[in-house]
């Protein structure tokens, strides 16, 4: 059953209303109540428009005779623009272009908090805070005569002070402590409800109006800054894109440098085919550092070096059996290591993700190759300048990364891509640097700034590789973390951690390392399940050998106090104290902060019943929508869990409180 009532208004300078209350009783068929949807108890539609009269007519011409195109202008926004001139000429086209909006009253909401909302939504639609107000009293007085003739009885914890219904004074008292509490929304719908009380004196109205424009300009700064937190998630969403774009752009950089190393691994391979058409007593040539031919003239070390090739070509042009490769290189001096099997051996200590090995090895190929013949980009000695800089950045040591483009510059000044190379890897050294400055006096606000920098800059760089990325990566998920950001910086981390555990050259020391700083990350989010699943990672990739001895002990004992703080926060357990016998048949309850899940302020404790049910129901609200697994765009499974956590902590707290 629908009841619709008519309403109009004219006064100067205000809104001219033409309402339309729709009241829908309690119980109508087919009305579905959801959690995320309430059943709505009442609407209101309002036309917002001031000096807009009802059925105006447009003019065909103005004065001097020129044709106005009044439906065009209006939709243009002329209406607003140049009212004057509008309201004169084209009343009719502004009378139907003015904005309609509808105003619900939900089960569970009264008219105080209608209309409070209403003003919220549209307080931008008036010219003055003063002109907001009359327009809201208007629509809470016509908004409660017909919640009247319905009989809807609104939520006494809304409209009762005890037992009884608050009187005007009542509610200004309450009002006024919400504020305090930063509790807006209900400060302004308390004072809303004093407003519409009969029989009040003038100075109280006087008074109370004072404090509902406060009110109203408080709700406006705080809407403000939930509209530039908005902008932040927008702008994270927008750098989690970036960051997929720049990993891809990675993974194609990385592909275009194995593409160089297995055209040198078919050089080998042409090579050794070469030896074998000219007999074995014959020289061999090899593939020089700046792609010239090498000639050895030592039989005995040309055998050697020969089966080096062998081996690292064995399984075909990309190379391995790197064990194998080692125990020959060995036998080898280094006076007698050409630059093929020196990037032979770098290679092989990259494959097996010994970082330090690899950039030593590079190191000496550039040293023994360096020449002010031209530096040819696919050339050996080339691709041991990126494997050498990629090695060093893995480490952190970033000015021997610097110092293997340097070395080229200063025998070949004109090699494009090195320079490039070069400056960019400087910006992005200058920018880690500035990261650990920060991070160290213990600004992680500004640190999380540079290390995002040192991400965009790191883009196009041969260093940009997906490991390198990963470590950047870890750094902001510590960073993040530590400012509370724990969404942002699990997304870090799962990255990191991703790269890491589906890369076959990554040593065991560094996955560790990823699954220790994410353990450490799900802890300060309370997610205990997680985080020994990774402490118990990295505990099991420590060597068992005396060396490791102390690190294993120390990890084993973080392991064990997560795991009891495991057992806290999921309960269940069962003993002496908790048991069937005890009235405990589900064992220990869980001992978790429901507070800290609900982020309620940390004092309040110290404030009245109302403000902390205010409080609750604000919190909940808010991350209940943060967290619905449907909504959320970061992880499911953890966005699950939250939404558990954050349902149950309300039940809890209701409960304790007597909300």
């Amino acid at each position: 059953m629908t009841i619709m009532h008519h309403y109009e208004y004219s006064l100067s300078r205000l809104l001219v209303w033409t309402i339309a209350i729709l009241a829908t009783l309690l119980g109508v068929a087919g009305a579905a109540v959801t959690e995320t949807e309430p059943m709505i108890v009442a609407s209101l539609e309002v036309k917002l428009n001031s000096n807009i009269p009802e059925g105006g007519v447009d003019k065909e011409v103005n004065e001097d005779g020129e044709e106005i195109h009044c439906e065009d202008w209006a939709a243009m926004g002329e209406c607003k623009k140049n009212p004057r001139f509008m309201l004169e000429y084209c009343a009719g086209s502004c009378s139907a272009t003015a904005s309609k909006v509808v105003i619900h009253v939900y089960e569970g909401e009264d008219v105080g908090v209608a209309a409070f909302r209403f003003a919220e939504e549209y307080s931008s639609s008036f010219e003055s805070t003063t002109e907001t107000q009359e327009s809201v009293m208007k629509v809470a007085q016509a908004m409660q005569e017909v919640l009247e003739e319905q009989n809807y009885e609104p939520p006494k914890e809304l409209t009762h002070c005890g037992k009884r219904q608050c009187s005007a004074g009542k509610l200004w008292k309450r009002a006024e402590e919400m504020r305090k509490a930063d509790m807006h929304d209900d400060a302004g719908a308390d004072l809303i409800r004093a407003l519409l009380k009969t029989g009040i004196e003038v100075d109280f109205i006087e008074r109370c109006k004072r404090s509902l424009q406060w009110a109203f300009g408080s709700i406006q700064r705080q809407r403000e800054r939930e509209k530039k937190e908005a902008i932040e998630e927008a702008k994270l969403e927008v750098r989690k894109e970036e960051e997929r774009a720049a990993m891809d752009e990675a993974f194609k950089r990385k592909e275009e440098y194995e593409g160089d190393l297995l055209k040198f691994g078919v050089k080998i391979q042409d090579s050794i085919a070469e030896h074998a058409a000219n007999g074995s007593t014959a020289s061999s040539a090899s593939i020089g550092a700046d792609g010239t031919v090498e000639t050895e003239i030592n039989n005995d070390v040309e055998d050697l070096i020969l089966d080096v090739k062998r081996t690292f070509v064995g399984a075909g042009p990309k190379g391995g059996n790197c064990s194998e490769v080692f125990q020959l290189t060995k036998k080898v001096r280094p006076s007698d290591k050409t630059t093929e099997i020196l990037l032979i051996e770098a290679r092989c200590h990259e494959m097996m993700g010994d970082h330090k090995s690899a950039l030593s090895a590079a190191g000496r190929l550039v040293q023994k190759a360096a020449s002010y013949t031209p530096w040819v980009n696919d050339s050996p000695r080339m691709i041991a300048v990126t494997l050498g800089a990629n090695a060093a950045m893995q480490l952190g040591l970033s000015q021997n990364a610097l110092s293997f483009y340097q070395t080229v510059l200063k025998f070949d000044p004109e090699q494009q891509k090195t320079r490039k190379q070069y400056r960019g890897l400087k910006k992005v050294v200058k920018l880690m640097d500035k990261a650990d400055e920060q991070i160290e006096k213990g600004y992680n606000k500004a640190a999380s700034a540079f290390v995002d920098d040192c991400l965009s800059a790191m883009r196009g760089l041969d260093v940009d590789s997906p490991l390198f990325r990963s470590k950047i990566q870890l750094k902001q998920c510590t960073i993040l973390s530590g400012m509370g950001k724990y969404d942002e910086a699990l997304a870090n981390c799962d990255s990191a951690v991703e790269q890491r555990a589906g890369n076959d050259s990554v040593s065991a020391e560094s996955l560790k390392e990823a699954y220790l700083v994410r353990g450490e990350a799900l802890l300060l989010d309370m997610d205990y399940d997680e985080a020994v699943q990774d402490f118990r990672m990295a505990f099991d990739m420590i060597p068992e050998n005396e060396d490791h001895m102390q690190e294993k002990r120390e990890l084993n004992q973080k392991l064990q106090q997560t795991r009891r703080q495991q057992e806290m926060w999921n309960g269940g357990g069962k003993d002496m104290q908790y048991n069937e016998n005890t009235g405990y048949p589900d064992g220990r309850p869980p001992q978790r902060d429901h507070a800290k899940i609900l982020q309620l302020p940390i004092d309040l404790d110290e404030r009245s019943k109302e403000i902390k049910c205010a409080w609750l129901k604000k919190q909940f609200k808010v991350l209940v929508r943060k967290f619905h697994p449907d909504k959320y765009k970061g992880n499911k499974k953890r966005a699950a869990r939250k939404f558990k956590e954050v349902k149950e902590a309300k039940e809890i707290i209701s409960k304790a409180w007597n909300c």
